[in-house]
């Protein structure tokens, strides 16, 4: 293993870390019940907090950008690359449109986070169909949960735990995403496997 391919996974689940890092540290600060209500969103709207979440959501970004050139190399579904660079671009998007400050921000705040929440569902998704494993199964199990428990949290039922929701199903995607870049093979590495099996035929 070439050790231009260890470095962007490393740094991806550095990054990633970093993410989890700033949001704890957001709940940390502020432990309000508004959180349960607007889940991450809250802590970007919050002055408090906010230096924390652009500092996460940042490097985040930066991290799946920089993954998404490196899975170009792999033997993976070409979604995976554009999935990350459309996540990369979207969460910055999400700071830049509070959804506290009427109705436009609020729902153009809303689309963008649906889109990046299907992107990283189709992430998982393919993960399990591709590398049908145990740990692959986990990884989508716990992103498909945190995503029912948020969605669940959205009507006025009195449920409130999107916080909760969303910090699992990111928590799963990151699984997922961490999954493809050390389980996945490189092109070359695929190419010369399906040489060697038709040689020894």
């Amino acid at each position: 293993m070439s050790l231009t391919s260890v470095q962007p996974r490393h740094a991806l689940v550095a990054t990633q870390v970093v993410f989890f890092v700033c949001v704890l540290g957001c709940v940390l600060v502020d432990p309000s019940h508004q959180a349960e209500l607007y889940g991450i969103s809250y802590y970007g709207v919050h002055a408090p907090t906010l230096p924390l979440v652009v500092v996460g959501y940042g490097v985040g970004a930066v991290g799946m950008w920089r993954a998404a050139k490196h899975v170009e190399a792999l033997e993976v579904p070409g979604f995976l690359a554009l999935g990350l660079r459309v996540v990369s671009v979207a969460l910055p998007l999400e700071l830049l449109t509070p959804f506290n400050h009427g109705a436009f921000f609020n729902w153009t705040h809303m689309v963008i986070g649906i889109v990046i929440g299907l992107t990283q569902m189709a992430t998982g998704t393919l993960l399990l169909l591709r590398q049908p494993r145990g740990v692959a199964l986990v990884a989508f199990l716990v992103q498909l949960l945190g995503g029912l428990v948020a969605a669940i949290s959205l009507p006025d039922w009195g449920f409130d735990h999107m916080l909760e929701g969303e910090m699992l199903f990111e928590l799963g995607f990151s699984g997922c995403l961490v999954l493809w870049v050390y389980l996945a093979p490189t092109k070359s590495e695929a190419l010369a496997n399906l040489q060697n099996s038709h040689g020894g035929q």
